[in-house]
């Protein structure tokens, strides 16, 4: 799960790195926070993760893949598609939204701080549709703090290439990401579409 918050969807794993942080460094004395409703059902070769913050994704069993319940995590799952790697992987983020609030200031939220990463460079942006619904792509390359390796467990600076899909359904705004070493990118991108082309809105 620390992983996760390491190489998560840039400003989203930002955020979460945070929240960790501070959920270790202090003594919570609230109730825990209710776990949200998940499934997952495999079907020959797929597993669908079905999410209760309204998604499904199928992807290939053979693949590894973290996910979660917890409502205060805004990534739900993420499938490692290098087994050699830590990095290399589709995840599906959750952002709860104000009523009305439009996918072009939900994507440029999103895209705030990721464009002062180092070495930032777009390269390409375009409208899309996901389950039906309205989306913006991002295609994105900087110089982010990742894990590479299974061991050892620390970060290094690295760049990394991106494609991130926003997309707004029941006021909740969703960043389906794949992101990649740009040695790996190419080698894992029909795969990561595949994955990606799965998702339902629910």
């Amino acid at each position: 799960m620390d992983n996760r918050n390491l190489i998560t969807a840039l400003v989203i794993a930002a955020l979460i790195t945070l929240a960790a942080t501070a959920a270790g460094c202090t003594t919570n004395t609230s109730p825990s926070p209710t776990p949200i409703p998940s499934s997952q059902t495999t079907n020959g070769n797929n597993t669908t993760f079905s999410s209760g913050t309204g998604f499904n994704v199928t992807y290939p069993t053979s693949l590894k893949a973290d996910t979660t319940t917890d409502p205060t995590t805004q990534v739900k799952i993420y499938v490692y598609l290098n087994p050699n790697s830590k990095v290399d992987g589709v995840n599906v983020g959750t952002v709860a939204l104000s009523a009305g609030q439009t996918l072009g200031s939900f994507a440029d939220s999103q895209m705030a701080n990721v464009t002062k990463y180092p070495n930032y460079q777009e390269i390409s942006n375009n409208t899309t549709t996901v389950s039906g619904q309205p989306a913006q792509t991002i295609v994105f390359q900087g110089l982010v703090p990742v894990q590479l390796n299974t061991t050892p467990a620390s970060s290094t600076n690295t760049t990394l290439k991106v494609t991130e899909t926003f997309v707004i359904n029941n006021n909740t705004g969703y960043v389906i990401a794949y992101k990649a070493v740009p040695s790996d990118y190419d080698t894992y991108l029909a795969q990561a579409q595949r994955i990606m082309s799965s998702i339902v809105l629910t």
